[in-house]
């Protein structure tokens, strides 16, 4: 089981198909997935979208299982292979350095059998401030009127 982020708490489920993570004594996380047919962008073949939101997610949980809150400030994915849906998946992560409140994190997607190499990420998570979505609403509530 994981934590459910807003969207998915109302269903119970993770909509991107993420089934169980953990953080092994090595500092890396490991994600159990897959990829829903309704995700598909081609015949078979994963989105390119859900490919980088499952990224957003699993990297994005990384400053959580390390005691802090996070929220992304850049993403970069290479897609190596296409990923295909209906079938079993690992998405790994980890934090490569750390500078003030800037954290650098990275992952790869692994299809489960042989654990061939589908897709990699490397991204900028921000520490936030308690008042991060306090800010937000203000702002947007003065860019609406």
């Amino acid at each position: 089981m994981i934590a459910l982020c807003g969207g998915c708490q109302p269903s119970g489920r993770c909509r991107l198909g993420i089934t169980r993570m953990t953080m092994g004594d090595d500092g890396v996380a490991s994600a159990a997935l897959r990829c829903d047919a309704a995700n598909q962008g081609g015949p078979m073949v994963a989105h390119g979208g859900w490919t980088a939101a499952v990224f957003d997610d699993v990297l994005g949980r990384i400053p959580g299982f390390l005691g802090t809150m996070a929220v992304t400030a850049s993403l970069t994915v290479d897609f190596l292979k296409p990923v295909p849906v209906e079938r079993d998946l690992v998405a790994r992560a980890w934090m490569e350095a750390r500078d003030g409140r800037r954290l650098r994190l990275a992952g790869v997607l692994h299809l489960a059998a042989g654990m061939a190499e589908l897709a990699r990420a490397q991204g900028v998570w921000i520490e936030r401030r308690p008042d991060h979505f306090d800010r937000h609403r203000r702002w947007l509530r003065d860019q609406t009127g």
